[in-house]
């Protein structure tokens, strides 16, 4: 009978390969940088956030087309003005949207008499974003993020390059234990058909797939 024997060395090799031994990071660890499509030339593009928690500022830079836009230019202001003339008395409301600039007085005159006055209006606040194309995209622009594919019906993603090299370390293990209970991580928040063994193949194939993706 011929016995196999194998060093300590190759045996520590081999339960790394079955063994999930991926970082013990939150998602919101990998919130901070999203690869996304160009609304320009419709190649790989970066949205990068200030803070993965509040996600209210960034910038979206493409190599490519060379396209950039920060959230300062995502904001819009609606000029509302609700006043009783004081010559016809004739009350009146009249709104001008898509501004981009907060404005403390303007002229206009009024609708029923024509009589042009300087008012204050109220500057209502808002932010505009990408039409949703209803499928996963960044927090600031709503851009279609750059890494998701289809799968058997359900739709694979990943934020950036990172959470894409993590989650393929994962899919490959074989062996997947909990790696710290002070907190949930990234992995452990992961849809069940990502977490289902039987998968295991076909989304290694997507992953190597999305790994090949480039801005060509």
């Amino acid at each position: 009978m011929a016995f196999q024997f194998r060093s300590e060395t190759e045996e520590m090799t081999t339960n790394s390969r079955i063994r999930y031994t991926g970082p013990i990071t939150i998602r919101q660890s990998y919130m901070t940088e999203y690869l996304v499509e160009c609304p320009r030339c419709k190649k790989e593009a970066l949205v990068i956030v200030d803070n993965p928690y509040f996600q209210k500022h960034g910038k979206l830079t493409c190599a490519n087309c060379m396209h950039t836009e920060s959230t300062k230019d995502l904001v819009r202001y609606k000029l509302i003005v609700r006043r009783n003339c004081d010559r016809c008395a004739k009350e009146f409301e009249i709104e001008i949207p898509n501004q981009k600039e907060k404005v403390k007085e303007i002229k206009i005159p009024c609708p029923h008499c024509g009589t042009t006055r300087t008012y204050k209006p109220t500057n209502e606040r808002s932010i505009v974003k990408y039409v949703d194309t209803g499928l996963p995209g960044d927090p600031l622009f709503n851009l279609p993020l750059w890494l998701q594919s289809e799968m058997k019906g359900n739709l694979f993603w990943a934020y950036n390059r990172k959470h894409l090299n993590d989650i393929k370390t994962y899919v490959a293990s074989k062996l997947r234990e909990r790696q710290t209970l002070t907190h949930t991580t990234m992995v452990e928040k992961l849809p069940t058909f990502i977490k289902d063994a039987k998968n295991r193949e076909a989304l290694i194939k997507i992953i190597e797939r999305l790994e090949r993706k480039t801005n060509a």
